[in-house]
């Protein structure tokens, strides 16, 4: 009995060793496998930095690009106010009066008859009229949560090094890349060729990864995932401004977007292949398209004369960058509030908007764009859910035209007017999430948060009115209106100007009478 156990022991033990050895031999191929797997893609590296070595030219930088050179109004005309409909005063039923015809005798008096309580038949019901359509309310409903309620948000492993970005008021656990410093004593072609393969030697797949999968989840679109980009080197190293342009450069190649470098006088600049047109950023053409010069760190636009860049792009730099914030990012804890008081007609309004201060802070680096994009901008669900819920139970029971006059006054009311020059010293447009917060708005964010509040609430569509120098909007209507009206593709837009203060839908500002506008349809 003990040998035949010594026995079954050995066979064991060999099965045992066998497992350990072909268990071994997978982790030697495995390793095999990713170091042949990292050499194939570290040779596209390879081979950019070679080409970096030599193929640069010297590249004449476009100008800046305005949107519209016209000053903007300083001081804004007011309106005489307008009266408001009186209520129509309820009807008074009056007796009729009983009359004896005459040449009748009267009868001889009799008792008075004894009251008898008679039970009326119930009144046919009248035949109903044509309802008189009334602006729509729409409810909008409230998303399921997207995000956890602490405001953290995990994207690596526990116990793995990690660091802690903050990106629209969470907290990212994002993995820790190890940054080399880069030789930059002499900046040259070969110092960026070096430059490019020291950051291709970091562990940077995980950090790419983690920033795509944020992205997502967080909504950001292209501009907004670069600044997340940005966000995660300034939260986990010590670069200088030459290191940090040229980690933004690699680590938005390597997420596909068509980033590229330049240099010129002992400086790096970083700029994005931009879907849209950017206003007062400078750029140069390529072949591959527009590329504007873009510090992610910074709000203003940077200053820069001739540089020297490459000709050909990495082949992981695909993707132009799209600016699109039609759908509103996923933003932390509402920490701000601002009460917009204002009386329109006979009403005292007192409307508390809520909202996110990072979600500010996020906009401001966002660059100038073309009006279309500031009226389809979504403001992030609770502010919307909470401005909308406010505003709702002042329309119920009023026509379209009462609704319009109520909503444009409380606009115009309920703001306060400086231009851009006057609050920020710069032009500056304003999305809706912008106009909440700052104390003056002018007219184009006026103009933007109407439309907002129409599209929203009416389900009119809205147009824009772009003047020399000033901004309004038309509303699609129905029936007929008095006043200014255009029509554009088979409807018919009145006028409403938010600036205008105190003046009814129909009416041209002061002094904009004559000119004829351009329409921004969006």
């Amino acid at each position: 009995m003990h040998m035949k156990a010594t026995g079954f022991l050995l066979v064991l033990l060999a099965t045992l060793s066998a497992f350990t050895i072909e268990a071994q031999e997978f982790k030697k191929w495995l390793k095999q496998y990713k170091k042949e797997f990292n050499t194939f893609v570290d040779e596209h590296d390879k081979e950019f930095a070679q080409f970096l070595k030599t193929n640069w030219v010297e590249t004449d930088v476009k100008p800046e690009e305005s949107r519209d050179s016209a000053p903007k109004i300083v001081d804004i005309p007011v309106a005489e106010p307008e009266p408001e409909p009186e209520p129509e005063p309820e009807p008074v039923v009056t007796p009729k009066p009983i009359t004896v015809p005459s040449g009748t005798k009267p009868k001889d008096k009799k008792p008075d008859p004894v009251p008898v309580a008679v039970v009326p038949k119930p009144p046919t019901p009248p035949t109903p009229k044509p309802a008189v359509p009334k602006p729509a309310v729409p409810q909008p409903k409230v998303p399921a949560p997207a995000l956890p309620k602490d405001d953290t948000i995990r994207y690596v492993g526990y116990g793995k090094s990690s660091i802690t970005v903050s990106m629209l008021g969470h907290q990212l656990i994002m993995p820790k890349m190890q940054m080399n410093r880069l030789s930059l004593s002499t900046i040259n072609s070969n110092a960026l060729a070096d430059s490019w393969l020291t950051m291709a030697k970091t562990d940077f797949k995980p950090v790419a990864a983690a920033i795509e999968k944020a992205s997502d989840d967080l909504r950001l679109d292209d501009w907004g995932q670069a600044l997340l980009t940005h966000e995660y080197l300034a939260s986990g190293s010590r670069l200088n401004k030459n290191e940090m342009q040229l980690y933004s450069w690699f680590l938005l190649v390597k997420q596909g977007f068509d980033a590229r470098v330049a240099f010129n006088n002992g400086q790096i600049y970083l700029m994005l292949n931009v879907e849209q047109k950017l206003f007062g950023q400078k750029y140069f053409n390529l072949k591959e398209g527009k590329y504007y010069f873009v510090d992610l760190g910074q709000k203003r636009p940077i200053n820069v004369g001739s540089v020297y860049t490459y000709n050909q792009q990495h082949s992981s730099a695909k993707q132009r960058l799209t600016i699109d914030l039609s759908s509103a990012p996923n933003h932390g804890r509402l920490d701000k509030t601002r009460v917009l008081k204002t009386k329109v007609g006979s009403r005292e309004l007192a409307v508390t908007t809520q909202y996110n201060s990072e979600y500010i802070e996020y906009l401001d680096h966002y660059p100038q764009l073309n009006m279309e994009y500031y009226f389809q901008a979504e403001l992030p669900e609770s502010t919307k859910l909470g401005l909308l819920a406010q505003l709702s139970p002042y329309l119920k029971g009023k026509s379209e035209q009462e609704s319009l006059n109520f909503l444009l006054h409380f606009v115009q009311k309920s703001l306060s007017y400086q231009t851009d020059q006057q609050q920020f010293n710069y032009e500056n447009y304003l999305f809706a999430g912008e106009t909440l917060h700052y104390p003056y708005a002018d007219c184009e964010d006026r103009a933007v948060l109407f439309a907002y509040l129409v599209k929203n609430l009416l389900g009119n569509q809205v147009i824009g009115l772009q003047y020399d120098g000033h901004i309004a909007t038309a509303v699609a209507v129905t029936g007929d209106y008095s006043g200014d009206v255009y029509r554009v593709n088979d409807k018919n837009y009145i006028v409403a100007d938010p600036t205008f203060i105190n003046a009814n839908i129909g009416r041209t500002m002061t002094g904009y009478e004559r000119q004829t506008p351009e329409f921004i349809v969006f």
